[in-house]
């Protein structure tokens, strides 16, 4: 009779232990799919604040006539053209790169560095003020001591990691530029339906 009781506990307990290796097993398999999925709303919520800050720089260029000299101007100045100061959601910091006007960056009007339509004409990109002499401090602006970025025309991740996709055929984050021009090249870009949308 001990026999009998001793050999069901045995039975009972490799039952167990193969419940928990088949338990482990399917948790190792969806953990990668979990970090996949994390890291893809990382990336969509980095296309949003990325917009959201394109579109602030475009508001204040125009209620203004010029480009913010740092992030934190376009919430501290009123009327108000950002609603927020974002993080950057890939490295979770406020530390975002800084697409500068001085730098070279296309204004609105303007294909690749070409020639720009006068000044006063429709269409014509405003004036850029003379950028700070001193460097500006606070969110989204470069650190003590380093020269003045000059007007911020678009931000970027500073992570240098690959995505999932690619955004504007660019792999690494901080490849992904959001200023003004990109807010131009997604409404000019022609849509491709999905299968079964008609054309």
């Amino acid at each position: 009779m001990i026999a009998v009781g001793s050999r069901e506990r045995g039975y009972t307990m490799v039952a167990l232990l193969i419940g928990l290796m088949i338990m482990m097993v399917m948790i190792a398999a969806l953990l990668p799919l979990a970090s996949a999925e994390a890291q893809r709303d990382k990336e969509d919520e980095l296309i949003f604040r990325g917009t959201q800050y394109a579109e602030g720089i475009r508001l204040f260029r125009r209620r203004y006539g010029r480009y913010p000299t740092t992030l934190k101007e376009m919430l501290d100045l009123r009327p108000r053209t950002l609603r927020k100061l974002w993080k950057d959601p890939i490295t979770d910091s406020d530390d975002w790169g800084i697409v500068s006007a001085m730098a070279g960056a296309p204004l609105p009007g303007q294909q690749g560095g070409g020639a720009t339509k006068p000044p006063g004409s429709p269409g014509a990109p405003l004036p850029t003020p003379t950028p700070v002499p001193t460097p500006p401090t606070g969110f989204g602006s470069p650190p003590t001591g380093a020269n003045p970025m000059g007007p911020v025309a678009g931000v970027y991740s500073k992570s240098k990691k690959k995505g999932y996709r690619t955004y504007q055929g660019r792999e690494a984050y901080n490849e992904w530029r959001f200023s003004e021009q990109t807010l131009i090249q997604q409404t000019t870009a022609p849509t491709v339906p999905g299968p079964g949308v008609p054309n």
